[in-house]
Protein backbone atom coordinates (compact mmCIF):
# COMPACT_ATOMS: atom_id res chain seq x y z
CA UNK A 1 0.00 0.00 0.00
CA UNK A 2 1.37 3.48 -1.07
CA UNK A 3 -0.37 6.92 0.35
CA UNK A 4 -1.91 8.03 -2.84
CA UNK A 5 -3.64 4.55 -3.59
CA UNK A 6 -4.98 4.85 0.57
CA UNK A 7 -6.12 8.23 -0.29
CA UNK A 8 -7.94 7.68 -3.50
CA UNK A 9 -9.86 4.49 -1.33
CA UNK A 10 -10.47 7.15 1.34
CA UNK A 11 -11.69 9.58 -0.84
CA UNK A 12 -14.26 6.94 -2.40
CA UNK A 13 -15.39 6.06 0.86
CA UNK A 14 -15.85 9.73 1.97
CA UNK A 15 -16.96 10.14 -1.64
CA UNK A 16 -15.55 13.53 -2.24
CA UNK A 17 -13.71 14.85 -5.09
CA UNK A 18 -10.15 13.88 -5.19
CA UNK A 19 -7.76 16.72 -3.52
CA UNK A 20 -10.15 16.95 -0.83
CA UNK A 21 -8.18 14.69 1.83
CA UNK A 22 -4.49 15.43 2.37
CA UNK A 23 -2.55 13.34 5.05
CA UNK A 24 -2.17 15.74 6.90
CA UNK A 25 -6.43 16.23 7.24
CA UNK A 26 -7.62 15.36 10.27
CA UNK A 27 -9.80 12.46 10.36
CA UNK A 28 -12.74 14.57 12.25
CA UNK A 29 -13.23 17.24 9.93
CA UNK A 30 -13.12 15.11 6.50
CA UNK A 31 -16.09 15.69 5.05
CA UNK A 32 -18.56 13.16 4.66
CA UNK A 33 -16.77 11.49 7.59
CA UNK A 34 -19.68 10.16 9.99
CA UNK A 35 -19.85 6.97 12.24
CA UNK A 36 -21.53 5.22 9.22
CA UNK A 37 -17.72 6.35 7.15
CA UNK A 38 -16.09 4.97 10.53
CA UNK A 39 -17.89 1.57 9.73
CA UNK A 40 -17.10 1.85 6.13
CA UNK A 41 -13.22 2.60 7.08
CA UNK A 42 -12.77 -0.69 9.13
CA UNK A 43 -14.55 -2.84 6.08
CA UNK A 44 -12.19 -1.01 3.76
CA UNK A 45 -9.00 -1.82 5.62
CA UNK A 46 -9.84 -5.50 5.64
CA UNK A 47 -11.12 -5.86 1.92
CA UNK A 48 -8.80 -3.58 -0.07
CA UNK A 49 -5.71 -3.36 2.59
CA UNK A 50 -6.28 -6.63 3.89
CA UNK A 51 -5.46 -5.45 7.55
CA UNK A 52 -8.11 -5.84 10.83
CA UNK A 53 -7.60 -2.78 12.90
CA UNK A 54 -9.47 -2.40 16.13
CA UNK A 55 -12.03 0.72 16.04
CA UNK A 56 -10.32 1.89 19.49
CA UNK A 57 -6.76 2.22 17.18
CA UNK A 58 -8.30 4.08 14.72
CA UNK A 59 -9.93 6.79 17.03
CA UNK A 60 -6.71 7.14 18.38
CA UNK A 61 -5.74 8.33 15.00
CA UNK A 62 -5.47 12.13 14.74
CA UNK A 63 -4.45 12.51 11.03
CA UNK A 64 -5.14 10.56 7.75
CA UNK A 65 -1.52 10.07 8.24
CA UNK A 66 -1.60 8.64 11.53
CA UNK A 67 -3.82 5.79 10.10
CA UNK A 68 -1.60 5.30 6.81
CA UNK A 69 0.92 4.32 9.44
CA UNK A 70 -1.25 2.14 11.59
CA UNK A 71 -2.18 0.49 8.02
CA UNK A 72 1.62 0.31 7.12
CA UNK A 73 2.79 -1.03 10.36
CA UNK A 74 -0.26 -3.92 10.47
CA UNK A 75 0.28 -4.90 6.79
CA UNK A 76 3.84 -5.25 7.93
CA UNK A 77 3.56 -7.35 10.84
CA UNK A 78 0.95 -9.43 9.19
CA UNK A 79 3.61 -9.89 6.18
CA UNK A 80 6.32 -10.98 9.03
CA UNK A 81 3.97 -13.32 10.62
CA UNK A 82 3.34 -15.27 7.60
Amino acid sequence: MNAPQFLAALHELCDVCAGTIQKNSVLQDIPGWSSMTFIGLIAMLDEEFGVRIAPGTILRCHTVEDLIEEVAAEQKSAKMAA
